[in-house]
């Protein structure tokens, strides 16, 4: 078959004379920041040579309208092609932010309309422009510059010849939300339930979807298999914490031994996009630490995170339908719904932010800065080119912080001014009086911050907890605020992995749920401006506070891995993780072998001594009382090893068994022994006296090497300070 097309020219279109538009709109989208500057670069090219008034419409219908739009944006207006260009080039440098498109504020009421507030609107992520509406009527596509695809090459070759750059910052990710199914089956369960539920509309249609499902709602956490809790914070109000944590501790202690917890709040999460700006940093807060108590206690549970938006039939459909999923899996969950669709957890890689050049002119805070991790990072900003950093901390100077200060003086101007950053009004203050003396606030770095001894909350007065959360929430609340109210380019938040893993914050449900309220605070607070980030850090091997040995065994970073992802991660935004990894070993030498290794600092020696059947006895109540303190339950002859005892428990029990014994007692005895009696013959067995008055309890060795565990655990029991660690 043979054809023909004729082609001509197509008939000429006659454009008015006068582009009516006091200035233009242009959006740059690209599959990552790099390719987001590069094209702004090229665009700002083809701007400078704009042939008048119509080409320059043209250029910006092509950038608007002809561009598929992709995960990162930045947007620009300018009265002319040269004002563009101009701001283009600010982009390319850097001087503009870059936003993840759907990441970031919803439009105020009512939406902007001007293209100044539309652009600034666009570099925080927000989506909802309407960007045909903004061609001048009648321009047209044309030559704009193609997207700057990234070069590289790929080939098979061995892991060993592929090592990452020195600088290249450690792995990261955020948490993210995906779509997943209730599982099959999970649609009605028998059981009893306990119900703590205030809203009368929810708690009537709650009652009655679950009795439809087979369930019995119980009058007390005694009768019921399950308490279901549903948080009461009206919208636009933070959560009462301290009532928060005496209610979840009073029913862990009332909840059976194989008894489940849901609990279930709004605004507690960002599932999609849009929801930064609403989100809740206290019910975040409260979300992370139901679950930490939960594993720490050691009770199966659920996190379900609402649609505010749905009515109460809805919810009670979905509390419904999760209770039956985990009265019949036990498998502990968090999960959000919205819309009739169900999220589970997930995480996506958090790329660097843009490189961060630190400023000899205007100062930098830095919340907690004679701490261990606040000291190194006051040291690296003097490296990087700061030359005023303030220091400000809740404690008097003593000689120990004096030296530390003296030394970073000798390097740039540093001074120290005591105040408690959850003072809202002395931050202020000392601020002010900054500001005068140096200038401009370049960025606010909130270390501040400590950590309670080892325990289980269900024991824990919130008295005792708020003393570690206040510094982390209202603390970090003012310090971002400060940030951004000066306009300073960052706020950084040094949190911890215990505000995302359950199992780092066994034993520190309060430190848990304070870090988790600086994370949820950077995700809401971040902005164009002011880049809020909050690192979840891992164990700085060597640094900062004590971790829990066990989990700190496979998330460590060393101090190096640690600087390196801080300042590569500095202007990221929003809540960064930091997952760390099992630590190296260190090489191992004859002093190590079993039999040979010296006591460590703080242990002594405990020769065995003839036990008494008095002794004995007397020390089968303390352990029976030190188990009914602990675990509710005194295990009589059962196996000790079938009692699910883990470090924390074993930390808990050795702590009581000193306090009501009076004598030093080896965590590894927890493990070693058989029963109770046999722990007791043993106990019985260790002629030590009493721990020293003011020293920590101490720690005995035998020739087996059992001060290993001890080393690790007592540390759990007796330190804090300033530092970050799980």
């Amino acid at each position: 078959m043979n054809a023909h097309v004729i082609v001509e020219e197509p008939p000429r279109v006659e454009r008015g004379a006068v582009v009516v538009q006091d200035s233009h709109l242009v959006r740059v989208t690209g599959a990552d920041e790099r390719a987001v500057r590069e094209l702004a670069a090229a665009y700002a090219d083809r701007f400078a040579t704009s042939r008048g008034p119509w080409d320059t419409a043209d250029l910006c219908h092509t950038a608007n309208v002809g561009r598929s739009p992709q995960e990162y944006v930045t947007a620009v207006h300018g009265r002319d092609a040269a004002e563009l260009a101009e701001n283009l080039r600010a982009v390319a440098a850097g001087r503009l932010p870059v936003g993840i498109a759907g990441s970031g504020a919803r439009a105020p009421d009512p939406a902007p309309t001007g293209h100044a507030a539309l652009a600034e609107l666009v570099r925080t992520g927000y989506t909802g422009v309407d960007w045909p509406a903004l061609s001048v009527p009648g321009a047209r596509t044309t030559d704009l510059p193609t997207y700057p695809f990234a070069p590289g090459r790929h080939w098979h070759m061995r892991a060993e010849a592929t090592a990452p750059a020195e600088d290249a910052p450690p792995e990261a990710y955020r948490a993210t939300w995906r779509e997943e199914a209730l599982p099959q089956g999970a649609q009605a369960a028998p059981g009893a339930v306990r119900l703590v539920v205030t809203d009368p509309a929810l708690q009537e249609a709650l009652t009655a979807e679950l009795r439809l499902n087979g369930a019995h709602v119980a009058g007390t956490e005694a009768e019921a298999d399950t308490v279901l809790m549903v948080d009461a914070t009206p919208p636009g109000q933070e959560p009462d914490l301290g009532a928060f944590w005496a209610r979840v501790a009073e029913t862990l202690k009332a909840l059976p031994p194989h008894g489940r917890l849901l609990w279930a709040a709004c605004q507690g999460a960002a599932v999609r996009p849009g929801e930064h700006a609403s989100l809740r940093p206290g019910t975040a807060a409260q979300a992370m630490a139901v679950a930490a108590a939960c594993a720490e206690s050691r009770i199966a549970h659920a996190v379900v995170h609402l649609d505010p938006s749905e009515p109460a039939e809805a919810r009670a459909r979905v509390l419904a339908a999760e209770y039956a999923a985990l009265h019949r899996g036990g498998r502990s969950t968090a999960t959000a719904h919205r819309a009739g669709v169900r999220y589970v957890p997930d995480t996506s890689p958090a790329r660097p932010g843009r490189a961060y050049e630190v400023r000899p002119d205007g100062y930098y805070l830095v919340t907690g800065g004679l701490g261990a991790i606040g000291r190194r990072l006051v040291e690296r900003l003097i490296d990087r080119g700061a030359r005023y950093v303030a220091i400000v901390g809740r404690s008097a100077l003593d000689p120990g912080r004096s030296r530390a200060l003296s030394a970073l003086a000798a390097r740039a101007e540093v001074v120290y001014r005591s105040c408690d950053v959850a003072d809202a009004p002395a931050l202020t203050a000392v601020a002010a009086e900054l500001d005068a003396r140096w200038g401009r606030l370049r960025g606010v770095v909130h270390c501040s911050g400590g950590v309670n001894a080892f325990g289980a909350m269900r024991r824990r007065p919130w008295a005792d907890a708020a003393r570690v959360v206040a510094p982390k929430t209202d603390g970090s609340l003012h310090a971002v605020r400060l940030a951004q109210d000066r306009g300073a380019d960052f706020a950084v938040l040094t949190s911890s992995l215990a505000g995302t893993h359950a199992e780092a914050g066994r034993g520190l449900v309060d430190y848990s749920l304070a870090n988790a309220y600086q994370l949820a605070l950077a995700e809401r607070e971040h902005g164009p401006v002011t880049a809020v980030t909050a690192h979840a850090w891992p164990n700085w091997t060597g640094v900062g506070m004590a971790a829990d040995a066990a989990f700190a065994a496979a998330h460590s970073l060393d101090a190096t891995e640690a600087e390196t992802a801080f300042f590569g991660h500095l202007l990221t935004g929003g809540a960064v993780v930091l997952p760390g990894h099992a630590p190296a070993a260190p090489p191992a030498s004859p002093a190590d072998a079993p039999g040979t290794r010296e006591p460590g600092p703080g242990t002594r020696t405990v020769i065995p001594a003839p036990a008494t059947g008095r002794d004995r006895t007397a020390l089968r109540v303390h352990v029976r009382d030190a188990f009914l303190h602990v675990l509710g339950d005194d295990p009589g002859d059962r196996p000790l090893r079938g009692l699910g005892l883990d470090s924390l428990v074993i930390a808990e029990l050795a702590t009581a068994l000193e306090e009501r014994a009076g004598r030093t007692v080896d965590p590894s005895l927890l493990m070693r022994a058989r029963t109770a009696d046999e722990l007791a013959a043993e106990l019985a067995a260790t002629a030590a006296g009493p721990p020293e008055a003011g020293a920590g309890p101490a720690v005995p060795a035998d020739a087996t090497g059992a001060t290993a565990l001890s080393l690790l655990l007592r540390p759990l029991l007796t330190d804090g300070g300033d530092g970050v660690t799980p």
